[in-house]
């Protein structure tokens, strides 16, 4: 079993406040960071998962496909935090972060952890165990 997005990104980086999974149209995953209170009602956040975010990146996706080769993610700018939007199998993950925060190479962080499948306890065992690999 593979560990849930919202964890793995959170290890990326302090300035990640919050998670959200849309998978086929659902949230999946919503979590905000300890010791980082939601500056918004939850209601709202379900909403900017649902509609806004999947109308953002689904027009950005379209003007990146004509001859721009694709997007990889898109950032918002609101008055309290950056989100960010990347597109992630049939749907996306939002990504809150703390103003003031290297927002670019969180996003670009957060993009190859997505990429890259997380591995199941065996396989983390096995790191742990021999952290030089096998020689």
């Amino acid at each position: 079993m593979t560990a849930p997005i919202a964890s793995r990104l959170f290890s990326l980086d302090p300035d990640i406040r919050y998670v959200a999974v849309n998978h086929g149209g659902s949230i999946c995953e919503m979590e905000q960071r300890a010791g980082h209170p939601t500056l918004n009602p939850h209601e709202t956040d379900r909403m900017e998962e649902l509609i806004v975010n999947p109308i953002v990146l689904e027009a950005v996706r379209r003007r990146g496909n004509l001859d721009l080769d694709g997007v990889r993610h898109v950032v918002i700018r609101y008055g309290t935090l950056y989100t960010v939007v990347v597109p992630h199998e049939d749907g996306h993950v939002s990504v809150g972060v703390c103003l003031g925060a290297d927002v670019e190479a969180i996003a670009d962080r957060v993009a190859t952890a997505l990429a890259t499948p997380s591995s199941g306890p065996m396989e983390r065992a096995l790191r742990m165990a021999l952290p030089r690999g096998f020689q």
